[in-house]
């Protein structure tokens, strides 16, 4: 399954993560009821190695109890596999239901959570939520692809003590990450723990003044210099700045045999999409298939220009969007 796709499921299971479903016991049917409601409960989409999320299962119960207070509750570890118990049949509201589910191992994977409800003479309930563990490394977590031989070097955000790998082409450096500075823009699907890894999401205002001191925010013509100094023009540059890179194994840019990923520039481009703004909230597209970043053009006072690469296209593109009707990566230069 492409990772587009995983994402798209994985989405859908943020917010109420939860689908119901009800098993027979060895007990004969006729005598079983079911309980009324539904396990939600809320659970991240990502998550990595060493957090630990305090899971709140409710909204199922037996009869008008709406308290829950006599279900039984357990949940099934999707590391180790092993079911614990957390309260049975019948006892009192004072033994929790709750419990703290801890990445203890870093599988780079999708994986999934379970969480069962029941009672004596009713059938199970169970609630899943499927999530993906990540890692931030660069290079060698969930982001690989990278070359980091030669003249690649780091710079660390004072801001924030953000590293960043950075090359020197054509007399100047550029940033070979995403801007992940979290004091602007947002991150992947509004989860935190992708920063470090795809960047943030900027509007053009934010990212007018996001790069940390002594960087700024390249113009449409340091992008096209990037381009030449590559060994190409704009209209044939796009492999010179992508890299080859996979996530968790899947990889980012998909084949075409017009674009020839080269990444001379070790610019390394991967195709974060963007974000549209919807009633104040972002919407992300173009995952897999766009590398967008704001330039520090200004049109007029609401159109600003974006450089940015299509998956089956070779060429540098330029375009004019509303500086805050979308969000886009953001590198920077000096």
């Amino acid at each position: 399954m492409k990772f587009f796709r995983f994402l798209t499921i994985i989405s859908m299971v943020v917010a109420a993560v939860v689908f119901a479903s009800c098993k027979d016991d060895d007990d004969d049917s006729s005598t079983k009821s079911y309980l009324s409601g539904n396990i939600t409960f809320d659970f991240p989409a990502y998550v990595q190695y060493g957090d630990v999320i305090h899971v709140v299962p409710t909204g199922v119960y037996r009869g008008d109890d709406k308290a829950d207070t006599l279900l039984a509750f357990s949940w099934t570890n999707p590391i180790t596999g092993i079911i614990d118990t957390l309260r049975l049949d019948g006892e009192p509201a004072g033994k929790t239901k709750e419990f703290d589910f801890t990445v203890t191992k870093d599988t780079l994977d999708n994986l999934t959570l379970t969480v069962s409800a029941w009672a004596d003479g009713y059938y199970t309930k169970t609630a899943t939520a499927g999530f993906v563990v990540v890692n931030p490394t660069l290079g060698t977590g969930s982001l690989k692809g990278y070359d980091f031989l030669g003249t690649v070097k780091t710079f660390t955000d004072a801001r924030d003590g953000q590293k960043y790998y950075y090359n020197t082409v054509g007399g100047k450096d550029w940033m070979i990450q995403n801007l992940a500075w979290s004091g602007a823009g947002v991150a992947y699907s509004n989860e935190d723990v992708l920063s470090p890894i795809f960047g943030r999401y900027y509007t053009w205002t934010e990212a007018a003044t996001a790069c940390p001191s002594g960087w700024h925010l390249p113009s449409s013509a340091e992008f096209k210099a990037l381009a030449e100094a590559g060994g190409g023009k704009e209209d044939t540059a796009a492999g010179s700045l992508m890299v080859d890179a996979t996530f968790n194994g899947s990889k980012m840019w998909e084949f075409w045999p017009d674009v020839k990923i080269t990444n001379t520039t070790r610019f390394s481009a991967i195709p974060a999409g963007y974000a549209t703004i919807e009633n104040e909230s972002a919407q992300f597209k173009g995952f897999n298939n766009y590398a967008m970043f704001w330039a520090s053009d200004s049109v007029d006072s609401n159109m600003a220009v974006v450089r940015y690469i299509y998956v089956d296209k070779p060429v540098l593109f330029g375009g004019e969007f509303g500086k805050n009707s979308i969000r886009t990566s953001v590198r920077c230069t000096r």
